[in-house]
């Protein structure tokens, strides 16, 4: 039980910090923009275009995964407010994707080790919290619980080691933008990249994920409920 409970602090602290991380830097940047306020969707398809690439669409995220690229549909899926934002961290995702294109393009196999680690990362976050409630509420915590605990530990720390696919990801989308000459100086190179390196760890916990698609739709639903008519 102590080690399963060992490694599960120490997942637990590397993806606080991860999401923390994102959320701050985001937090810091999200009020800045370039002059020329391109949107995401206008940047990532000049990086496409500009690097040869066609076939791939770009859509608005809708469900619990908003930023994502699916090598599978050959698609980019970003969240409305990046799709259509022209802040740092709105570019910043949407070129962070269009990396992912540019890698699937040039055929990076781990593109979709990380694709299909985060996905199952997401699918599988909820039934082990309900496992681990229901275990917890049952008096199994010498038996089932630690694997659940051992469950999830594997889980984030297998999506740690993805992360340096995500980090070649962002380097490959840095060339491309450093090709287009989208920065007129260092303080908004600086900016955006700061963004698509801390998205690298934004990920590594499906509860952070599928809690913030709980708060962007059921939310809004219950306060819609609640209002008088």
């Amino acid at each position: 039980m102590q080690i399963f409970l060992f490694l599960f602090m120490i997942a637990l602290a590397l993806t606080m910090w991860g999401r923390n991380r994102y959320r701050k830097i985001y937090g810091q940047e999200v009020e800045n923009f370039l002059p020329s306020r391109i949107t995401g969707v206008e940047l990532a398809e000049k990086m496409l275009q500009s690097h040869g690439i066609e076939g791939v669409t770009i859509v608005k995220g809708r469900g619990i995964l908003e930023d994502f690229y699916s090598p599978e549909t050959k698609r980019i899926s970003l969240a409305p407010h990046h799709f259509n934002g022209t802040n740092f961290p709105s570019l910043a995702n949407a070129a962070q994707q269009a990396g992912k294109a540019i890698q699937h393009h040039e055929n990076h196999r781990p593109l979709r080790w990380r694709s299909t680690a985060i996905r199952w990362t997401v699918y599988l976050s909820i039934p082990l919290l309900v496992i681990g409630l229901a275990t917890l509420a049952l008096g199994m915590t010498k038996t089932i619980f630690p694997l659940v605990l051992l469950a999830w530990s594997l889980i984030a720390f297998w999506n740690m080691a993805t992360i340096p696919t995500e980090l070649d990801a962002g380097e490959r989308a840095k060339k491309e933008l450093e090709k287009l000459k989208v920065f007129r100086n260092l303080d908004e190179r600086v900016g955006v990249e700061r963004v698509m390196g801390a998205a690298s760890t934004a990920y590594l916990d499906g509860l952070f994920a599928v809690g913030s698609w709980a708060s962007r739709t059921i939310l809004p639903w219950a306060r819609k409920q609640a209002e008088p008519e």
